[in-house]
């Protein structure tokens, strides 16, 4: 196998404790509520005023959009938890969070489309609003904050000195 050209990175606190532990184990509970209690997973999701049905009762279909849903929670989980934590190679912590960084854009999209008033009108939000939508924002801005270079230190191959980047540039922190 061909030697890596990957440099690797020093990663924030921040960064370690969010997308390697809060934000799976979030994932998690959420891949449970999809399958042990997809009304409450339901409530908590979707945005109070587009939640105009009654969620009591799921439907067949319902059920298996839910069930997928769950399961694309546990790889999200295994993605983010599991293989960001084997490896500090930049082209890889990029590739993975800019992903999902496209997916929380989708997510965020989701919410608004259906009730764009209640969406930007955070003082309306009921508490599983505050947790769902907030903690998908907070992921969001955490993950374009990486990207950016934010927090993000890389260790230089010629000098092991620690350099931190901001956007394109590099400054030294020796």
């Amino acid at each position: 196998m061909a030697p890596s050209r990957s440099t690797p990175m020093r990663i924030s606190l921040v960064y370690t404790i969010y997308f390697l532990w809060v934000e799976p184990l979030f994932a998690l509970a959420g891949t449970y509520l999809c399958l042990f209690d997809p009304a409450r997973f339901l409530t908590g999701t979707v945005p109070v005023p587009g939640l105009s049905i009654e969620t009591k009762i799921i439907s067949p279909v319902s059920h298996l959009i839910l069930t997928n849903i769950g399961s694309l929670y546990v790889l999200f989980a295994i993605v983010e938890g599991i293989t960001l934590r084997v490896t500090k190679e930049r082209e890889v912590w990029f590739t993975i969070l800019g992903a999902l960084l496209i997916s929380d854009v989708g997510h965020l999209y989701a919410a608004y489309s259906i009730a764009p008033s209640h969406a930007s009108d955070f003082m309306s939000w009921n508490s599983d609003e505050w947790i769902n939508y907030g903690t998908l924002t907070l992921g969001f801005l955490l993950r374009l904050a990486f990207m950016l270079g934010l927090g993000r230190n890389r260790i230089d191959a010629k000098d092991k000195s620690r350099t931190f980047h901001l956007g394109v540039e590099s400054i030294a922190l020796d």
